[in-house]
């Protein structure tokens, strides 16, 4: 397959939210084929018994990685089993001081690729649980990382360029629960991808339908990445059809020789 600097089109996808430094890093770890599980800083920084849960999280359309205190989900819901729907609407918090003080003061994180204006970004929010249950959530399990190198696998995982068939918000969202799943929670990767039929059957997800459409059907895939690039700008039309075109032509092409 080929690398994100073999592909010409596409949006940058702006990092500017992250410390300069540690983007250099991450180029330098992602040239030399490494992964943030095999930096022995990341190691040392790792908390003695994982503290923290992971879930692709689904809000209002849009796929994100959420990180959330173990300690806090335990003490206000319930723990989490692999693979398992939470579905947030449904939920209620449990009722006593303790854990209402917990649901105000201790924020959970939110790692993804979005639209910001004119741009895609890799960007890190905060948000408190009563956010969280306005989602729907699948749990992908647990991680020790420390949020530096949390922010360190996100910069390993996103591609350079956004391109909306192939790395979409949801596409990222995967790479990222992939690597906490099999490296710390020894879940093997045909686990991970029955999660993600899971995830896309229960989900009315525009564009995870698209981005499976796309990629067993060229020609389904191109007129559903039309017609949702209508909605952005021009030039964000002629990023998708140019090549798309020319790969469509090549294809037919290809059908009739």
């Amino acid at each position: 397959m080929a690398s994100d600097e073999e592909f010409h089109f596409g949006e940058n996808i702006d990092k500017s939210l992250f410390e300069d430094s540690l983007v250099q890093t991450v180029q330098t770890c992602k040239k030399r084929g490494k992964s943030v599980y095999d930096l022995q800083a990341a190691k040392n920084e790792m908390s003695p018994e994982t503290d923290k849960y992971v879930f692709i999280t689904i809000y209002r359309s849009h796929a994100s990685i959420v990180v959330v205190d173990k300690e806090l989900f335990d003490t206000l819901l319930f723990t989490p089993i692999f693979g398992q729907m939470i579905d947030g609407p449904s939920l209620t918090i449990r009722q006593h001081e303790t854990a209402q003080r917990l649901a105000n003061e201790v924020p959970l994180q939110q790692y993804h690729v979005c639209l910001d204006g004119d741009r895609y970004i890799l960007a890190r929010n905060y948000y408190y649980i009563n956010w969280f249950l306005k989602s729907r959530s699948f749990f992908v399990g647990e991680t020790a990382l420390n949020y530096f190198y949390l922010q360190f696998l996100c910069l390993m995982v996103v591609p350079e360029k956004y391109r909306l068939v192939m790395d979409d918000c949801l596409e990222f969202a995967k790479k990222f629960a992939l690597e906490v799943a099999v490296k710390e929670n020894q879940v093997r990767v045909t686990e991970m991808q029955a999660l993600y039929r899971t995830l896309k059957v229960s989900e009315n997800f525009s564009t995870g339908a698209m981005e499976q459409i796309s990629r067993n059907n060229p020609s389904s895939g191109f007129t559903a990445a039309l017609s949702y690039f209508m909605s952005f700008r021009p030039e964000r039309v002629l990023i998708l059809v140019i090549p798309a075109a020319i790969a469509m032509l090549s294809y037919r092409l290809y059908r009739k020789s």
